[in-house]
């Protein structure tokens, strides 16, 4: 079966641009053209979101650089622990509505220090894999759109976000 996969797999890229210039062509468009516009309106793009992400990276860093998240870390512990969430993975819960990238590498090493077998280690990868990064998100979406209202976006991303905290914990502890 993994052979099987592996092959389709290697092949899936080429057969999907093929069957799309074969269609470009069949229905007579300038196929070239098109994916030249594409490409131009693709790089407009990156250049609108570059500033966003940007800011969110040193926000980030400067949040970790200044102790603020230990500081948060300690104080917020006990809190965690009372709601069932082991403390061990304050900084990913903080983190991770923030920034998909970095709350990677602290999922690596909460991995590397307590175990990828560990309630901690199988909770962190659920959240990475299923929790949101909603002020990412928000901020990336909304500010290349310029929409200044997010109306209800805002407390959804939360709400769901929390929702997939305890999700993740509540999974991890049943199995």
């Amino acid at each position: 079966m993994s052979t099987i996969l592996s092959t389709i797999s290697v092949f899936f890229i080429p057969v999907i641009i093929t069957i799309i210039i074969g269609y470009g062509l069949y229905k007579k468009a300038a196929v070239y053209d098109l994916f030249a516009e594409g490409a131009k309106d693709g790089m407009a793009t990156a250049v609108e979101i570059l500033p966003f992400i940007i800011a969110i990276f040193i926000g980030i860093e400067a949040i970790t650089s200044s102790g603020a998240m230990e500081w948060l870390e300690t104080l917020l512990g006990p809190v965690f622990e009372l709601a069932g969430i082991p403390k061990e993975l304050i900084s990913l819960i903080l983190l991770r509505p923030v920034s998909g990238s970095g709350s990677l590498v602290l999922a690596e090493r909460i991995m590397q220090d307590y175990g990828v077998d560990s309630l901690v280690g199988r909770a962190a990868s659920v959240m990475v894999g299923s929790c949101e990064t909603v002020f990412y998100v928000l901020a990336l979406y909304f500010g290349v759109t310029s929409v200044k209202k997010m109306r209800h976006a805002f407390a959804a991303g939360i709400i769901g976000y929390i929702a997939g905290i305890f999700a993740s914990v509540l999974i991890c502890r049943i199995m």
